[in-house]
């Protein structure tokens, strides 16, 4: 299935823009609900200044990938990081956190991509920036620069950046593809990758 970026659901608040891959809040669609345990692509531009007020998030696995500017994050344990581009920032809610995410520039914009995961209720909450390549569990989430073959499981796409052919599909900036087993990928620029249990 391909989602082309003009086809997403839109979402505008207080100074931040939301692009939606899939069913959300207004926006609902039931038969774009989740693709495995991927339950939300959402890209983000956010103003100088602006972004999310203080909410919680229980039983998710959320990754951040800054594509240009500065993310500021801060938890109710007090943790406050700033995750900037080439960092993949994982927040493993588990049993409950509560958070805030602005923009760390009082006048630059910030782009940035956030996927949703479902992840265990249970769990103790875990915050962590790491390389670009991250193994969630249900999921593992890379970001190629040059093609490659998707593996051999579900997999959903997104771009960043660039030009990439998926098999016989075109795609560009902001649009997303989700299939299974191998397919050849070929393109420069920033891909998005989630391989899917």
């Amino acid at each position: 299935m391909i989602l082309a970026a003009a086809a997403r659901f839109r979402t505008e608040f207080d100074g931040v823009q939301t692009w939606h891959c899939f069913s959300t809040g207004a926006h609902y669609d039931p038969d774009n609900v989740a693709f495995g345990a991927l339950i939300g692509v959402d890209e983000h531009l956010v103003a100088a200044g602006a972004g999310f007020g203080w909410h919680p998030h229980r039983g998710v696995a959320i990754v951040s990938w800054v594509v240009a500017g500065r993310l500021r994050h801060e938890d109710d344990a007090g943790q406050v990081r700033f995750v900037e581009p080439g960092r993949v920032f994982v927040q493993q809610t588990g049993s409950g956190i509560r958070h805030v995410e602005t923009n760390a520039s009082p006048t630059r914009p910030l782009r940035l991509i956030q996927l949703t995961f479902l992840a265990d209720r249970a769990a103790e909450p875990a915050i962590t920036t790491t390389e670009p390549s991250v193994d969630l569990g249900p999921a593992r989430f890379d970001v190629w620069r040059a093609g490659a073959t998707t593996p051999d499981s579900r997999w959903h796409l997104f771009v960043t950046a660039g030009s990439w052919q998926c098999g016989p599909e075109s795609l560009g900036p902001g649009d997303s593809v989700r299939g299974s087993g191998r397919i050849a990928v070929d393109g420069t620029g920033e891909l998005l990758v989630c391989e899917l249990a």
